[in-house]
């Protein structure tokens, strides 16, 4: 199965830890915050992926993840030097996905929860309930019926649902049709935000909730430490545990 992962954009809200760096590979407790995207879609069942970047020091992403080999996958890269929303540069990756479904995920998301994507059938969306672990604004959020998502909200101003949209997507390939008719359509930023609403519109969006924090957007200086404390915690638990 083959993966996408944005790890481009201006990561403004993490200056200035990421002024001379790729906001990507910042410390996230014990690695790298790219490698804990590729662990998890390692687990997922992915064995290919895409890594998209832009702007500045695409080199260090590339230092760090290499081949893939060490983590017993194949990754290759596309680069563009312009910034212009995730969705706009969803379509670097058409040929490569050659007619598939194939997963999207964000380069600055943390899960400490496993997550199936060969059992999920697109268009689907992994969902969590966000209980207080972080700032609602920053997510997309979402109201649901059984496994279908009825409505998406990206990023309200104000509170419309506790469920939240995570950052890793299963999509077919018309994703790439719709996300250039979105840059046609609209001026500025294109994000994966909006391919998705289009989804949940005409009723196709279906979704897997996960358990209360297991995911955070890592993109602020505050979710990074929030982020390092879970997986501290989590290592600490399984620490107690092997020792009983």
């Amino acid at each position: 199965m083959k993966a996408v992962v944005m790890a481009g954009g201006h990561g403004s809200r993490l200056v200035p830890l990421k002024r001379f760096l790729n906001k990507h590979t910042l410390p996230v407790y014990d690695k790298p915050m790219i490698e804990h995207v590729i662990l998890s879609l390692r687990r997922g069942g992915v064995d290919e992926v895409l890594v998209l970047l832009n702007l500045r020091y695409p080199e260090t992403v590339m230092e760090i993840l290499e081949d893939g080999n060490r983590f017993g996958c194949d990754i290759y890269y596309r680069y563009v030097c312009s910034v212009d929303g995730p969705g706009r540069q969803l379509w670097l990756a058409e040929k490569w996905v050659g007619g598939q479904d194939f997963v999207l995920m964000l380069g600055d998301a943390l899960y400490l929860c496993d997550l199936d994507f060969r059992a999920a059938r697109s268009p689907h969306m992994w969902t969590m309930p966000l209980q207080g672990l972080d700032d609602p604004s920053k997510y997309g959020q979402v109201k649901v019926s059984g496994d279908r998502v009825l409505e998406l909200r990206e990023k309200p101003k104000e509170f419309f649902s506790g469920l939240i949209q995570t950052a890793v997507w299963k999509l077919p390939p018309d994703a790439f049709d719709r996300a250039v008719r979105l840059g046609k359509e609209h001026a500025g930023e294109v994000h994966v935000g909006m391919v998705t609403e289009q989804y949940v519109a005409e009723g196709l969006m279906t979704h897997t909730s996960i358990p209360p924090r297991s995911y955070i957007d890592l993109g602020t200086q505050e979710a990074l430490f929030q982020g390092s404390l879970l997986l501290h915690e989590r290592a600490q638990s399984a620490a107690r545990q092997a020792a009983e």
